[in-house]
């Protein structure tokens, strides 16, 4: 019979059968340990007891793991007295029968919090995980009917700006438009306005766009239309005048978005100029060449073989006009109108694609090697990381702490909410290294990314902490595909062996000689970043330097201000010529760039600014 234990989480052992081979990701491991801080755990993890003595998951590995990293004491457990075929299929069971709750389910849910439980805004927020954004965004769900709130059961509904649309229209006029969209798929005793979307429809079957257009009651310009009467006779457009335009101007106008965008896209298809293009319409609503063309700027000379594209704009339905070239051409042009081949550069040692799977193997050895130190880390090495880390390529401070996340939190926030609850520190030195290794672990990365990527900070970070141990044996095919062939025969010469005729017969030689061992090749460890970063700092050094070199503080100092005018020509003399005497000025009235004393002219301020972040240059 099953008994309702209290135990300490960390004590129990996980299912090596578990069938959920991830907990999912740390964001939303985070999310769940805030949840159960609130509430609790509503549903306690089941267990069975080992001979040993030792308890063993059989459901509730997430929730376990929650508990854990929202630093919970102790924890209810379920203790069965099941077999473990019976285990096996209770904990299968509980995650292949468990969907996510569609928005309309958890608005539903969020209502009966609020009208018959009592709950406010913030307590739902902070008992469901949401931001009040995302809560708002489920409340344009009751302004919404039901024919839409089945699609978006579905997944097929409208995306934010849509559905704000959408949600302000009237429920008759949203009925309307969904009878006049879907007038002809249904029989002839059905209601239009009752349609509801199929799992097994197209995913296009509700053309979200249209039907807020439709809906925003915005006015549509004959002004800006390329079609003519004949056209807008054709598709019912029926013009109004806008009694409030300025003289002189078409000011007729529809409300109807549809018949206007189709007069426009009828245009586009058969009356737009003869050897012209369409445009095309991407994803996000940006109007772009269309393949094996590139558009032109307007600054740019035209040329033979150009041509005219013209596009429908989805979200103003105005026609573009864009000066197309072809691609060939334009690539021509940019490789200075030779014609000639250029010589076949030698490719490198590890392709792109290898420095990329390196980066992603480093992060996730990064990463490892800090979450073993996360009890037992140095402090000074910890601060000294952080500090490293705000050095990182993909690290943005803009003047203030909060994160760049607006959905939901970020680690530092959750560092935050711990450490400062009340606006002074928890002198917790577990809490505190916990959160600051889980800072380091979702801010640094070794990706190869130009936007995203930590680069030389995150390696010298894995050096600090010991990632090279946590990093795997990377004699894999998959891996040594990406070296060249002189590559992998540096490779394998480096290892004592003797070089193949082919990169396949290399790649085997050198599987055959690591065999179960261990071979880290330099270009993926961590250490090599010391020397990368060594030469890096040496540079900017000498850069400082030379700049320090081209500015003398003292005669500046010495300078006054009347001949402020020639101060630039002076530094070039004596830059040129050290040993040029230096003219005392006649007046006794100095100034320092340096330390300029609190009663200063706007004139010596402006040197002030100028001094501290403009560069000198000296031209021979």
């Amino acid at each position: 019979m099953a008994e309702l234990r209290r135990v300490d989480p960390k004590t129990l052992v996980p299912n090596p059968n578990n069938p959920r081979s991830s907990i999912g990701s740390l964001e939303e491991l985070r999310k769940l340990a805030l949840n159960i801080k609130a509430i609790g755990i509503l549903h306690p993890p089941a267990v069975r007891e080992l001979e040993d003595g030792r308890l063993m998951i059989v459901a509730g590995h997430r929730r376990t793991q929650g508990a854990i990293y929202a630093g919970v004491p102790e924890i209810d457990v379920y203790v069965g007295d099941q077999s473990e075929d019976l285990d096996a299929l209770a904990a299968v069971s509980e995650n292949f029968v468990r969907l996510d709750m569609t928005e309309p389910e958890q608005w539903n849910s969020v209502t009966r919090l609020r009208e018959q439980l009592g709950y406010t805004d913030p307590q739902v927020c902070a008992a469901l995980m949401v931001t009040p954004s995302y809560l708002k965004r489920l409340s344009l769900l009751a302004k919404l009917p039901p024919p839409i709130l089945d699609a978006i059961a579905l997944g097929r509904g409208p995306d934010e700006r849509q559905r704000k649309i959408i949600a302000q229209a009237s429920l008759d006029e949203q009925r309307d438009a969904w009878a006049e969209m879907f007038s002809e798929s249904v029989e002839d005793d059905e209601d239009p306005a009752e349609y509801r979307v199929k799992a097994e429809d197209p995913e296009d079957t509700v053309a979200w766009g249209a039907l807020a257009r439709n809906l925003e009651q915005k006015e549509w310009y004959a002004r800006n239309a390329r079609f003519g009467d004949d056209l807008a006779r054709k598709h019912n457009i029926v013009w109004m005048e806008d009694l409030f335009a300025e003289p002189g101007t078409d000011s007729r106008y529809t409300l109807d978005a549809t018949a206007y965008a189709a007069a426009q896209q009828e245009w586009l298809d058969n009356a737009r100029p003869e050897n012209s293009i369409v445009l095309v319409s991407d994803e996000y609503g940006y109007v772009r060449a269309p393949e094996g063309f590139i558009t032109m700027g307007t600054w740019m000379a035209t040329q033979e073989g150009e041509v005219m594209g013209y596009g429908l704009n989805p979200r103003t339905l105005k026609i573009v006009e864009e000066r197309c070239r072809p691609y060939s051409a334009a690539k021509l042009e940019h490789t200075g109108g030779s014609s000639t081949p250029e010589a076949p550069k030698e490719r490198p040692d590890v392709s792109g694609t290898g420095h990329k799977m390196i980066g992603e193997i480093r992060t996730v050895a990064l990463r490892e090697a800090l979450g073993e130190v996360a009890e037992t880390a140095d402090p000074w090495e910890l601060i000294a990381a952080l500090l490293l880390a705000l050095e990182a390529e993909n690290v943005r401070v803009h003047g203030d702490a909060s994160g760049n996340n607006w959905s939901e939190p970020t680690a530092r926030t959750l560092a935050m909410a711990d450490l400062f609850p009340e606006g002074s520190l928890v002198r917790d030195e577990k809490l505190i290294r916990r959160h600051t290794v889980t800072v380091l672990q979702s801010i640094l990365n070794c990706d190869v990314s130009m936007h995203s990527g930590s680069g030389l900070p995150a390696q010298l970070v894995g050096v600090l902490f010991g990632a090279d141990q946590k990093m795997p044996s990377m004699a894999f095919e998959s891996f040594l595909k990406c070296y060249s062939k002189p590559g992998i025969t540096r490779a394998v010469q480096t290892e004592g062996l003797a070089p193949q005729n082919t990169g396949k017969e290399m790649r085997a030689a050198l599987m055959n000689h690591v065999g179960e061992g261990h071979w880290l090749p330099e270009v993926a460890s961590f250490a090599q970043a010391q020397d990368v970063w060594t030469q890096k700092q040496k540079k900017k050094q000498q850069k400082i330097r030379e700049l320090e070199s081209v500015v003398d503080d003292e005669d500046l100092d010495e300078m006054p201000e009347d001949d402020f005018d020639g101060a630039a020509d002076d530094e070039a003399d004596l830059s040129n010529n050290p040993d040029a005497p230096v003219t005392e000025p006649d007046s006794e009235e100095t100034f320092s760039l340096q330390a300029p004393e609190p009663e200063r002219s706007e004139h010596n301020e402006a040197m002030q600014f100028m001094r501290d972040h403009l560069e000198i240059v000296v031209v021979a």
